[in-house]
């Protein structure tokens, strides 16, 4: 069977129920300013992927992010098994890596995450194909209805317009507590903000949040959200977000967690060195005091003249938290670096 149209005179719930009710094995192909998938299996729905969000590079990121497995040995493993989705599964349960119920929870999440994500697409085009084969497409303990799927995009699709109003993309976020402490562990499914609070560091967008861990786009902004209403975290002035986007710009496309730190990814890139010594000072003042030595190690490098300007701002600042200059707070807005929010959100 092959079926094609376009999504505005067919929405893809509807293409969803036809292909429920004839019970069909194969792949939908969807095409609009970038490509996605949906496969069926008897009409069930066993695999997705939007873009770059795939099961593969998701799975990846848990492995590395939750599990504490070595990203170099997993790159191995993931390269070994590119193309079958379903051997790469299985073996990551025979390595003991996961353990068959954990799979199925991650594995159902981010496929039901992507598919209902896929359900907001308005414009573009849809095909069919009718398979005989979709092993190496799935892993093999996904299985959900269109049904759930449905219901769950329809109430996510309101969410998500909402949260557009204050969650932009290149937005930047951090933690309102920078001394709380670390959770012992961490549980994606039950808090995923958790998970989430700990990349809020105030040198990430949430675009590149999205890119390197391990949840789908709309639970990373429906994390942030929590941690907003929750007020643990707080949004930095655009004037950062501009600035740090404009280095995260030029990351490869193909952002993995061997190479997420902040830094290094600054370092293949070549970033600029004005806005590299921005970045610097952000990182200065939410990492610990043991990785605040390794960063003013690496400021050597810069030209002389901005690292005594970005010096001098860290100095004020650490003056006005620690009350001992009265007018350091006066000093710093001087400086243009903080906007008085982030002031006030810094200095006690």
């Amino acid at each position: 069977m092959v079926l094609s149209g376009g999504l505005k005179e067919f929405i893809l719930a509807d293409v969803f129920n036809l292909l429920t009710q004839q019970k069909i094995t194969g792949k939908l192909s969807l095409r609009s300013d970038k490509e996605g998938s949906i496969v069926f299996k008897n009409g069930l729905i066993v695999g997705a992927q939007s873009g770059d969000e795939t099961l593969q590079n998701k799975l990846f990121n848990y492995l590395v992010d939750v599990k504490k497995k070595s990203s170099e040995h997993l790159g191995q493993l993931f390269n070994a098994h590119t193309g079958s989705l379903s051997a790469l599964c299985s073996n990551i349960i025979e390595r003991g890596l996961m353990d068959s119920k954990e799979l199925k929870t991650f594995a159902d999440t981010c496929v039901e995450d992507i598919a209902c994500s896929l359900l907001t697409w308005k414009t573009g085009s849809y095909r069919f194909n009718s398979l005989q084969n979709i092993a190496s497409m799935v892993c093999g303990a996904v299985t959900i209805t269109t049904e759930s799927i449905i219901m769950e995009g329809m109430r996510r699709a309101d969410e998500w317009v909402r949260m557009q109003d204050y969650i932009a993309s290149d937005a930047v976020f951090v933690n309102a507590n920078k001394n709380a402490p670390q959770p012992a562990e961490i549980d994606i499914f039950n808090s995923p903000e958790t998970y989430v609070l700990g990349f809020l560091d105030g040198s990430r967008t949430v675009y590149s949040i999205t890119k390197s861990c391990c949840l789908c786009e709309y639970k990373v902004h429906e994390s942030i959200n929590i941690l907003l209403q929750s007020q643990r975290v707080i949004a930095l002035s655009p004037k950062y977000s501009q600035s740090i986007q404009a280095a995260l710009s030029r990351k490869d496309s193909e952002d993995t967690a061997s190479n997420r730190t902040f830094f290094s990814s600054l370092y293949a890139l070549g970033t600029s060195a004005a806005v590299f010594a921005f970045l610097l000072f952000v990182r200065l003042i939410w990492l610990s005091p043991a990785q605040e030595t390794d960063v003013i190690s690496e400021r050597k490098a810069i030209t002389q003249s901005q690292s005594r300007n970005i010096g001098q701002a860290a100095s004020l600042l650490y003056q006005a938290q620690s009350g001992e200059k009265a007018n350091t707070v006066s000093e710093l807005r001087k400086t243009g670096l903080l906007t008085d929010n982030d002031i006030k959100a810094l200095v006690p």
